[in-house]
């Protein structure tokens, strides 16, 4: 297939002054071994590249969560600005770039909802159909799953959000990453509150000619700490809480920001990323460790 060398210059030129923090391109034959229901085409059936856009969150965010100190930033800056300023807004850009040029192109953001309604037509996808946006950034070189299913880059660690454009443009792909970035170190597993994620890798990926796997990570067990329901984790329950009661400082992170972190990504993102500073296995490199001495827990339960 005859790709086009400059356009793909100069759309990732486009995306790094539009707010990327990492661009890389996939070729559609990276999901040759995807699944129909979250192959790139069951979203747009004419694409032949997918544009991978990674995002960075601040780590003063995440560094204030670990001291226990301040909790808006990470609610605002990782969820509301990024998935609904930034991303919205960047791949607008590059969307309109390639129209410009002749090419359709389709933004796929963060969140997203998936699994409704219907085919409208027989042998068709269901509507508004998903892909991993982790696997899109796998194919595109940009990085490879952690053990905790993190996308894990060279450059941030899992300190990113990522994000895509599918294009029928012909782009020039990028090699997949060769380098492993997590060394199984277990760090995720010792800080996630929640013991959700197993030690073993069970789940593969086959992109290409390389295999990208994680654990079966137990998001059950994971939300009730992510939105801070345990008190030994979250200082803003009380006796009184419950889901139909929730803590005022809940519903205004809800109203606000829309979205309400409060485990703050302990082990998948703060440890991880504190393991993988630590050892140099990462690019970025900070005055101030993410984490010192032991991480905070809370005995004195509300009564």
């Amino acid at each position: 297939m005859a790709t086009d060398e400059q356009l793909t210059a100069e759309v990732k030129e486009l995306a790094l002054a539009a707010g990327a923090d990492l661009v890389g391109v996939a070729s559609i034959d990276r999901f040759d071994s995807a699944p129909a229901d979250v192959h790139p085409r069951s979203v747009f059936s004419k694409m032949q590249s997918v544009i991978a856009l990674g995002c960075r969150m601040v780590r003063g965010a995440l560094k204030t969560i670990e001291e226990g100190n301040f909790w808006q930033a990470y609610n605002c800056d990782s969820y509301q600005y990024l998935n609904e300023v930034l991303a919205p807004h960047m791949l607008r850009k590059i969307v309109l770039f390639l129209e410009d040029r002749g090419y359709t192109s389709v933004p796929f953001h963060n969140p997203f909802c998936s699994g409704v309604g219907r085919p409208v037509r027989e042998g068709g996808t269901h509507p508004d159909g998903i892909i991993s946006l982790r696997m899109v950034g796998c194919a595109a070189g940009l990085g490879e799953l952690g053990l905790c299913k993190v996308f894990l880059t060279p450059k941030f660690g899992p300190r990113q959000r990522m994000f895509a454009v599918l294009t029928d443009a012909e782009l020039a792909p990028d090699p997949l990453l060769e380098e492993h970035v997590c060394d199984n170190c277990g760090s995720c597993i010792k800080g996630c509150p929640a013991g959700a994620i197993p030690r073993e890798r069970t789940i593969e990926w086959q992109i290409g000619e390389r295999t990208f796997s994680h654990a079966d990570v137990d998001f059950g067990k994971c939300v009730h700490f992510h939105q801070g329901w345990d008190p030994r984790y979250s200082p803003f329950v009380d006796a009184e809480s419950s889901r139909e009661n929730p803590p005022a400082y809940f519903r205004f992170l809800d109203r606000r920001f829309r979205h309400h972190s409060i485990c703050g990504a302990r082990g998948c993102v703060r440890a991880c990323m504190d393991h993988l500073e630590k050892t140099g296995k990462i690019e970025k490199q900070y005055r101030t460790p993410m984490i010192e001495g032991a991480q905070w827990v809370m005995d004195d339960l509300p009564a």
